[in-house]
């Protein structure tokens, strides 16, 4: 299932989707969140938060469910993964992409439902 949400303090649609996944999962301000993701980007020694090493590291404290492809099955999407867990709050790490997934429901500025689910941090307040 999916809501549109923006957690973007000026609903400004932009390449912010870690951003705004973190933001909405953490129910964290938006912009407190991305000094906090800089801030730990550095600290990390990395170029950008979007970097997919920087996210399992940023994450890693969180419990973490993997999709590894099978051959010749389709990987789990985005909306198979909102029926499998319809309860909890979860980060996932998609095909280009990064969102949150709350109570079986994906918030994102876009229906990416579609997009193949490689791995999900589970947030745990």
């Amino acid at each position: 299932m999916f809501k549109e949400f923006n957690a973007h303090p000026k609903g400004i649609k932009t390449g912010d989707c870690v951003v705004r996944a973190i933001a909405t999962a953490t129910n964290k301000d938006y912009l407190e969140c991305r000094r906090e993701l800089n801030q730990k980007k550095r600290e990390l020694g990395f170029s950008g938060y979007k970097d997919t090493l920087f996210l399992y590291k940023y994450l890693e404290s969180n419990p973490r469910l993997i999709f590894k492809a099978v051959k010749g099955e389709p990987r789990i999407k985005g909306s198979d993964f909102t029926e499998l867990h319809p309860k909890g709050t979860y980060i996932l790490k998609m095909a280009g992409h990064i969102t949150a997934c709350i109570d079986g429901v994906i918030l994102d500025t876009w229906d990416c439902t579609y997009r193949s689910v490689y791995t999900a941090w589970e947030i745990t307040q």
